[in-house]
């Protein structure tokens, strides 16, 4: 029994490496969980790893879209004010800062995941030639990426 528990964090955890630090290596996620590659094969093609991850991206994508729509929105409203009133009131001067400190903040959330997939693909190349030292960038990058999202 404690042994499904054990499992079941294990798997979560790997999910979360995968996922939040970007490892899709899996002899290192199997390496970092204590799991064998072979069991964390399993796991993401079981839980659909790869499209879930995705899933993440493309909404973060739609979510700046829709900013960016609302923003537009916002703007052609004034736009159609009266002359001499085409200014923003202190409801939509709100709104709009609010609009645009939330684009921002997104953006800054892509880059983030940007640096993860460049990290992803030089760990993974890496893995290839030399998997001691894919480990060590491995953890620099992990460090790295830690450091930038607080």
């Amino acid at each position: 029994m404690a042994n499904n528990s054990t499992n079941k964090q294990k798997r979560e955890h790997a999910y979360m490496l995968y996922v939040k630090e970007g490892i899709t290596v899996f002899k290192v996620l199997a390496e970092r969980v204590g799991v064998t590659p072979k069991t964390i094969s399993a796991w993401a093609e079981e839980d659909k790893w790869e499209k879930r991850r995705q899933n993440m991206l493309l909404t973060r994508e739609e979510q700046m879209q829709n900013l960016l729509i609302e923003l537009e929105e916002l703007n052609n409203f004034i736009k159609t004010k009266k002359e001499g009133r085409r200014f923003a009131d202190a409801k939509e001067a709100d709104i709009r800062r609010k609009l645009i400190k939330d684009i921002k903040e997104l953006e800054t959330k892509a880059s983030i995941s940007e640096v993860i997939e460049t990290a992803r693909k030089v760990v993974q190349w890496l893995s290839a030639i030399d998997f001691e030292k894919s480990k060590d960038i491995a953890n620099i990058f992990n460090a790295f990426i830690k450091d930038n999202l607080k």
